[in-house]
């Protein structure tokens, strides 16, 4: 938000930016703590509540304007929400298809699959922070260039996406799920 002006003024959007900074210094603390062995974990009321922040803060953001020549750059919170985004749509679809409720917890989470496949648990979640680097890299990138570099940013979104599915479903049929 410090590198996105607000179209409108042209100004830094600071308040934003603060708070996602805070929100960011907590969950490193965070982070730090968390992983394997992980210490403490954030349950259901941390990870709703950072999910309010961060919804807050890209409602409160301002991504383009009317007349501005980047209308692409509002696809920049789909591009850093992509690797969340694309675990919920999963296990939802994977619950929907075992026919069980989708919220009913269980162990189809994107890293709990990833570890499935082989993968160590710490690999597992470099492996996921690796490719929510890229996407958030993608969503830094969106807003500062035009429209034909726009579809190369977002595809190279979407390809990273489809090769984490594809590598499960690669591994899924060899192990006969």
């Amino acid at each position: 938000m410090l590198l996105t002006p607000d179209p409108g003024t042209g100004q830094a959007q600071l308040f934003v930016a603060a708070s996602l900074f805070v929100v960011s210094g907590s969950l490193t603390g965070f982070l730090w703590h968390n992983r394997p062995p992980a210490k403490i974990f954030m349950g259901d009321a941390g990870s709703y509540f950072v999910g309010f922040m961060i919804a807050v803060s890209t409602l409160l953001a301002t991504y383009a304007g009317y007349q501005q020549s980047r209308p692409h750059a509002v696809l920049a919170p789909l591009c850093a929400m992509a690797v969340p985004l694309y675990d919920m749509s999963t296990v939802l679809w994977i619950r929907w298809r075992e026919g069980r409720s989708p919220f009913e917890g269980d162990k189809s989470h994107f890293s709990h699959r990833l570890v499935d496949l082989g993968l160590s648990k710490p690999r597992a979640v470099l492996t996921i922070y690796l490719v929510t680097f890229v996407c958030g890299l993608a969503a830094l990138i969106l807003g500062r260039v035009d429209v034909w570099s726009a579809g190369l940013v977002i595809g190279i979104v979407l390809c990273m996406l489809a090769l984490i599915n594809i590598l499960e479903r690669t591994g899924w049929q060899r192990r006969g799920k």
